[in-house]
């Protein structure tokens, strides 16, 4: 039954790994509180990369962050919105997460691909 799910994906949309890292708050020097990620390398995901639709970018996109791509994962959500998704030298922040069907069959990730940041 895997054989037959990975049939029908292109070469260049394989499942890849993504690396997790989760949102969380610190302290600056200056006694501010700051919003910052954290990850070790150990939390990740295995899902399937591809650009949002004109749908996808109106329904889903924050007023600071317009989505750019969808991230399939086959499973429960392993990642929660405003978590960061890293994969080798690309950068993505989630802006919104839907468990299709609320089953845990699989899971949307709708996500904005940051250049500016690392």
């Amino acid at each position: 039954m895997n054989n037959a799910r990975l049939m029908y994906l292109r070469p260049g949309n394989m499942f890849k790994e993504f690396i997790i890292e989760n949102t969380g708050q610190e302290v600056s020097s200056t006694g501010r509180v700051v919003n910052k990620h954290f990850g070790n390398g150990t939390k990740t995901l295995k899902g399937c990369l591809a650009k949002a639709t004109e749908k996808d970018i109106e329904n889903h996109s924050l007023p600071d962050h317009i989505v750019t791509h969808t991230i399939v994962q086959s499973g429960t959500p392993r990642a929660k919105r405003t978590d960061r998704l890293i994969l080798g030298d690309r950068l993505f922040y989630i802006c919104d997460v839907d468990d299709t069907g609320g089953l845990g069959i699989s899971t949307l990730y709708y996500a904005e691909e940051r250049r500016d940041v690392r």
